[in-house]
């Protein structure tokens, strides 16, 4: 039984940086698809990709938490644009 743990070790290590990786990458793509920085809930692109990458899975999930707006970039891109009403009617017309 002794050959298992190393081997379980070894796996959940993988898996460990594997998922670790596929995070940071995940985030970032999310951050660098984002239409505007007005879609963030606070600070901008380059903060968030600065964040991210300087932080690691730290920054990723402090991304995650603070700065990903609801739904994330397919939810930002597919909100419609705040359009102003159109001008009323000039009054002498019927």
């Amino acid at each position: 039984m002794d050959w298992f743990l190393p081997g379980a070790f070894g796996l959940f290590f993988v898996v460990f940086i594997v998922s670790t990786i596929a995070l940071v990458i995940v985030t970032l793509v999310d951050v660098v698809r984002m239409p505007s920085d007005a879609s963030f809930k606070t600070g901008s692109q380059i903060v968030w990709v600065l964040v991210i990458l300087l932080g690691g899975v730290i920054g990723a999930i402090v991304y995650l938490v603070v700065g990903r707006p609801p739904g994330g970039a397919t939810a930002a891109r597919q909100r419609p644009a705040i359009v102003a009403p159109p001008p009323p009617p000039p009054s002498g017309t019927v």
